[in-house]
């Protein structure tokens, strides 16, 4: 693989500068100092949160110590909420990772949090802001704006963290930026808004407690209790759906052993089918359901009638071809035992080989009728089968395989897919490296570590 180390220090080399330089600006408008008891607390507390993120799909690391971050803002101020965020990304990773990401990892960290800031204010926020001062007559009106001011530095602060992280991936390795995001970013901004009220209670209860007990810090600790089990509870559930996903690709290669022509094609097919979805721009949701269903659009081939056709080396005669045909069904009969797979994965599994001219199988649907996922995994599984070997053909260039979606564009297959595929890079590369890694989510190409603070990192 190719890499841009040169771009990749300049882009770093930039984002401490910067970073520098809005530090140096927060210092001139700095509030009080917390306090050393307050400071240690909430950068030990930020870096044990961070430490306990639980490992996500696509290689990234999920955490929530960006709540922390958000209430040392509201309580003190953006030098000192930078000041802590920088601290316990430095405690957290310090020794773990190599300089140079250390380094982008905590400026990235203080300029996404003071260009944050710097929005809040301009949209007439205040630091602390109304609801916070104990003494102040509030108004339900006057909450309410104070908090729709917090959501817009929440989602200032997401948006140029996933921004500066996707950028430093993607001349890293050499990716392109919109590949990376699609993968990294698209879907969790939702979440994190949700998450990041729980600052806002902190903050509250900080200075709740600074008044009635004399140490707001015991706020923090009551807090990170809940959030832990928020994240343990979040994290064993991303266990069992990945658990879920090995048994699937188990029993799928499995099945695929008894062609060896065709080992890890329902694998390689999912990979396109996600990619392709991505660049497509469908939600989150829905993209994870066409995933799995292209990992399961053969799964029907298990039944025993099938294994001499699998086995074939010859043409198959129009009885056995009539007879192969039925795997989509039966697919989709299997599939449909999962309850959690009706509706969209159970419809992509039985119509994968319907064509856009009406003219494929099981039930001859034809243009939008046909599902998006079906559509989908029809071109993905038409360029797996052209760009790995056959017993009677050598496997096919990509400018080749191209050349053949274009000629069957608007006929066999959807035009807006096949348009999708000829202007994305991620899919082109997917199609020259059909065996390789995911070339996202390989674990040697993006251990990166380079988010903190942000509920995914690498």
């Amino acid at each position: 693989m190719r890499l841009s180390p040169n771009r990749f220090v300049f882009f770093v080399i930039s984002v401490v500068a910067l970073a520098t330089l809005a530090l140096v600006l927060a210092w001139q408008t700095r509030g009080p100092f917390p306090g050393w008891w307050a400071l240690s607390v909430f950068i030990a507390t930020g870096a044990a949160l961070d430490s306990i993120g639980t490992r996500l799909r696509i290689g990234a690391k999920g955490s929530v110590s960006f709540v922390l971050l958000f209430a040392s803002v509201l309580l003190f101020g953006a030098f000192w909420g930078a000041v802590i965020g920088c601290g316990f990304v430095l405690v957290g990773q310090i020794g773990r990772l190599a300089p140079v990401k250390l380094a982008f990892n905590v400026a990235q960290t203080a300029l996404s949090l003071s260009v944050a800031v710097g929005v809040y204010a301009a949209v007439g926020g205040s630091l602390p802001p109304s609801y916070l001062h104990p003494h102040a007559s509030l108004s339900a009106s006057g909450v309410q704006q104070d908090l729709a001011r917090f959501l817009v530095l929440a989602i200032t602060y997401f948006v140029l963290n996933q921004v500066t992280v996707s950028a430093a991936v993607a001349l890293k390795y050499d990716r392109a930026f919109r590949e990376i995001w699609n993968v990294n970013a698209r879907g969790v901004l939702g979440y994190d808004l949700v998450a990041s009220l729980l600052a806002v209670a902190m903050a509250v209860l900080y200075t709740r407690f600074d008044q009635w007990a004399g140490s707001g810090v015991v706020a923090v600790v009551l807090l990170l209790l809940p959030i832990a089990i928020v994240r343990h509870v979040y994290g064993l559930y991303r266990q069992l759906q990945e658990s879920g996903q090995e048994l699937l690709r188990v029993m799928v290669k499995a099945i695929e052993a008894r062609d060896p022509y065709t080992s890890g094609h329902s694998l390689r097919v999912s990979t396109l089918s996600r990619t392709i979805a991505l660049e497509l721009g469908l939600p989150a949701t829905q993209v994870e359901q066409i995933e799995t269903a292209a990992l399961l659009h053969d799964v029907g081939k298990i039944h025993e009638e099938f294994a001499p056709l699998l086995r074939k080396a010859s043409r198959l005669t129009d009885e056995e071809t009539a007879l192969m045909q039925t795997h989509a069904i039966r697919s989709a009969d299997l599939v449909a035992m999962i309850s959690k797979f009706h509706g969209v994965v159970e419809d992509a599994v039985r119509h994968h080989h319907e064509r856009w001219d009406g003219k494929g199988y099981p039930d001859g649907l034809a243009g939008e009728a046909i599902p998006i996922g079906a559509r989908i995994i029809l071109v993905a599984d038409t360029i797996d089968a052209m760009t790995t070997d056959r017993p009677y053909r050598a496997r096919l260039s990509v400018d080749a395989v191209l050349r053949e979606l274009e000629r069957y564009k608007g006929t066999q297959f959807d035009p807006r897919v096949i348009e999708c595929v000829t202007t994305s890079a991620a899919v082109r590369r997917l199609m020259a490296y059909p065996a390789g890694p995911h070339p996202i989510t390989a674990p040697s190409e993006l251990s990166v570590d380079v988010v903190a603070g942000a509920p995914r990192r690498a």
